[in-house]
């Protein structure tokens, strides 16, 4: 239930400053979440450590242990690089848990995601309604403090009209939207949907209209078309009050509505234009172990590029590029292999998992499309978790219906 939330306590070393100016993706921060993951470490080591000792596994992480190292060594800031390597050990060993663990997970998804999609629905729509955050508890929950005047704040324009994007208790619309995307893919992709499940997924595309994340839109059409297409090559008869159907065609119909009749402001497509050349001189520059991992914001601030205001530095929004930027040809050749892998890992799931085998590997190709054009699944904490449950998922020795 805590997945979407970012109850955590950041501190504020003097290497979480830039221009003298605090940044969240630079500051070492303690989540519930973390808690929780350490709970399960201090339950489940012994079974872990079973399975390091076995020979190949255990050359793999020297191999890989010695590229950390030689990462550390040349990054801009050492303690930025080794928390960010401490939360990738972190999430290996979720992702491990998780694989242990597929069927109860599979399980309790179900029960869990829809309460996930309303909540943030209600807490995005109070936000709208306000044009500012709601404090009070949900401050506690993760929830930034802000209104539609805040510097950088995210808006949005239709037919001449500004209005606030809801943020919820995510760092960035954007982000929300992601992460709702993957949570209405597991619902969407449910064997039966229940009255509960029906609810979940209008809020959800409603939601993800308000985002007004372009990226999540895209990937919304592209699912809806896939989908019909394929109820009519598949020649299924569609059911006079078939919800599925009607979600999809709708959803469609209202995303190709909204791209006709929103407005795409040409500085943001500018700032990522100049964030990805960065990217590449980064890479170019380094090109064996990058800039150090997390080091991107740091080397751009070091660069002496001229910004229109602070908020513009961001990790380039391609988590390929910000993989190559950071961990070089070698982090990103071994990113690559490894989702490479992983999809193969789930169409070799034996056939009366047709409907897992969909579910994840839906859940797998939204993730790698959005992390085209944004970075928040390697850098924003519930997006994180989200990623490496997928992955986790998609590498189980054994999923049943």
């Amino acid at each position: 239930m805590v997945l979407p939330l970012q109850i955590g306590r950041h501190f504020w070393p003097f290497f979480a400053y830039i221009f003298g100016l605090r940044v969240d993706y630079l500051a070492p921060t303690v989540y519930l979440q973390d808690i929780l993951i350490l709970f399960l470490f201090f339950t489940g080591y012994k079974k872990l450590l079973i399975e390091l000792k076995q020979k190949k596994t255990l050359f793999l992480i020297l191999i890989l242990l010695g590229l950390i190292s030689a990462n550390l060594f040349i990054a801009g800031s050492f303690f930025v690089s080794i928390f960010s390597w401490l939360r990738i050990g972190e999430f290996v060993f979720l992702g491990l848990i998780i694989r242990r663990n597929s069927q109860t997970v599979l399980k309790i998804l179900p029960k869990i995601v829809p309460f996930w999609i309303m909540g943030e629905f209600l807490i995005g729509l109070l936000q709208i309604i306000k044009q500012s955050s709601l404090g009070g508890i949900f401050w506690y929950l993760g929830e930034r403090s802000f209104n539609i005047f805040t510097p950088g704040i995210a808006k949005a324009s239709v037919l001449g009209n500004v209005f606030l994007r809801p943020y919820g208790t995510f760092s960035h619309p954007n982000s929300l939207a992601g992460f709702i995307l993957v949570g209405l893919i597991f619902i969407f992709t449910q064997k039966n949907l229940f009255w509960m499940d029906k609810i979940a997924l209008l809020c959800g595309l409603f939601l993800l209209i308000l985002c007004f994340s372009r990226t999540v839109w895209l990937a919304v059409l592209f699912l809806s078309l896939i989908y019909i297409i394929w109820r009519i090559i598949d020649k299924q008869r569609i059911k006079l009050f078939e919800f599925s159907y009607y979600f999809m065609a709708g959803a469609g119909l209202i995303i190709v509505f909204l791209f006709t009749k929103s407005v795409i402001e040409t500085a943001s497509f500018e700032n990522r234009r100049i964030l990805a050349v960065f990217a590449l001189v980064l890479i170019k520059k380094y090109p064996f172990l990058g800039v150090g991992a997390n080091n991107f914001l740091i080397s751009l601030s070091r660069s002496g590029l001229s910004w229109p205001v602070v908020s513009f530095l961001q990790p380039v929004h391609n988590v390929f590029l910000l993989t190559g930027a950071e961990t070089g040809l070698i982090g990103l050749f071994i990113f690559t292999i490894f989702l490479l892998l992983t999809i193969r890992k789930i169409l070799q799931f034996h056939p009366p998992n047709r409907r897992i085998k969909f579910q994840i590997s839906i859940a797998l190709l939204a993730i790698i499309f959005t992390g085209l054009f944004d970075h928040y699944w390697l850098t924003l904490i519930q997006n994180q978790l989200l990623f490496v449950l997928v992955l986790g998922l998609a590498w189980s020795e054994r999923v049943v219906e």
